[in-house]
């Protein structure tokens, strides 16, 4: 097989197939690489709705989830995700790309495969990222570090996503009692709504007080919905963070769920037939 790349589209107006490039995935019979333009991805918000660009960031993550990240040199420090798996021809190879540049997903889209007559390189795979995907990526970015919360969300929310619609918005239009838009990390339905909600206890007071303050709006509009709130024990060292943590064990507005005991929350799903509140 031939070296060959294909170049991952958002597509931003189905309607007139209008798309951005946002990533390249480069391979040939021995490597599979991948990168995709943290940089493009977060001006999509300027240019689409939170809901649509949360279904990008989704199937982007689809994508990244067979990819374990490549330790680069200080010369060539891009993030470059290379496939983990043993036989790489088995899940990417040329019939596949082509068949997903003509599949039309109206999230993500791929350019058909073009072979090259070059060994891949990094600094091959960096010069074609720069020139189709963005020539403006940091290339000094260091590798970020990932947070138990950011690992966390990235593994349990694909295996809850039959019940729960995932990191999503309800407003008045849909419960006429909400005072303002809420956003959620879960939100599913079986004879009553159920919710979690996700706060880090170690962030900053606001942040922690505006992820509380969703759940309670949620119980005034919907007082008989399910509710839980995911976090874990912050430093103790963090007096004000930790009495914070204390206290909110002990509200009866929601169940409190440590991040190391989700599985609660999958199994409740599981027994009350819990399925995604909106319909998409």
């Amino acid at each position: 097989m031939k070296p060959f790349y294909s170049i991952i589209y958002a597509v931003i107006r189905p309607e007139i197939d209008e798309k951005i490039s946002v990533g390249i995935i480069l391979l040939d019979k021995n490597q599979v690489s991948l990168s995709i333009s943290e940089n493009k991805v977060s001006l999509l918000k300027k240019t689409v709705s939170k809901n649509y660009l949360n279904s990008i960031k989704f199937s982007l993550s689809l994508i990244e989830r067979s990819f374990i990240l490549k330790q680069g040199s200080s010369n060539n420090p891009q993030r470059i995700l290379e496939l983990q798996v043993k036989d790489k021809s088995d899940v990417f190879n040329y019939s596949y790309i082509e068949y997903l540049s003509r599949y039309n997903s109206n999230v993500l889209t791929f350019s058909e495969p073009i072979e090259i007559n070059l060994k891949i390189t990094n600094d091959l795979f960096l010069k074609l990222f720069h020139k189709f995907v963005d020539k403006y990526e940091n290339k000094q970015k260091e590798k970020k570090q990932i947070t138990k919360f950011e690992a966390f969300k990235k593994k349990f929310y694909p295996e809850v996503e039959p019940y729960f619609n995932i990191e999503h918005e309800i407003d008045s239009f849909i419960y006429p009692d909400l005072i303002m838009p809420i956003s959620l990390d879960l939100m599913g339905k079986n004879e009553n709504e159920v919710f979690a909600q996700s706060v880090d206890m170690s962030k900053t007071i606001i942040t922690i007080e505006r992820g509380i303050a969703d759940l309670l709006i949620i119980k005034r509009a919907l007082p008989e919905a399910k509710q839980f709130l995911i976090s874990s024990e912050p430093d103790k060292l963090n007096q004000i963070n930790h009495n914070i943590w204390g206290n909110v064990r002990k509200m009866k507005e929601f169940e409190y769920v440590d991040l190391s005991e989700t599985e609660k929350i999958s199994e409740y799903a599981k027994k009350h037939g819990v399925l995604p509140l909106i319909k998409e």
